[in-house]
């Protein structure tokens, strides 16, 4: 970890590790309800905010940003109980609440990354 490519190495794995595990929430979602406009446009934009972002974290050395890397790693977290959330919910009149919540945690996850590219 103390190459720039070995840190790269790493941060694209935890990319493809997580989007994978994401997006196979979102096909099971997908498969398991009729979705609403309003679903169906959140569950467009959690695909699109999972790719490469871990890498961004890293300084153009490869030096890990241990408070950034913590902030995304949270974010995602909170994105994959929401989508366990909304699973176990499909059929509950609360699954408006979640999908507004998700769609924070999006914009939150999306700004994030922004900055990082600055």
């Amino acid at each position: 970890m103390t190459t720039g490519r070995s840190s790269y190495v790493e941060m694209r794995a935890l990319d493809r590790l997580t989007s994978h595990n994401i997006k196979t929430k979102v096909h099971t979602i997908k498969k398991s309800l009729k979705l609403n406009s309003k679903l169906e446009d959140l569950i467009s934009k959690i695909s699109q905010a999972m790719s490469e972002s871990y890498t961004k974290v890293l300084t153009p050395n490869g030096i890990v940003r241990g408070k950034e890397l913590d902030q995304l790693l949270s974010i995602d977290a909170d994105i994959v109980i929401c989508l366990g959330m909304i699973e176990s919910e499909l059929n509950s009149l609360k699954i408006s609440d979640l999908i507004d919540t998700m769609e924070e945690l999006i914009e939150e996850r999306r700004k994030l990354v922004d900055s990082l590219r600055a």
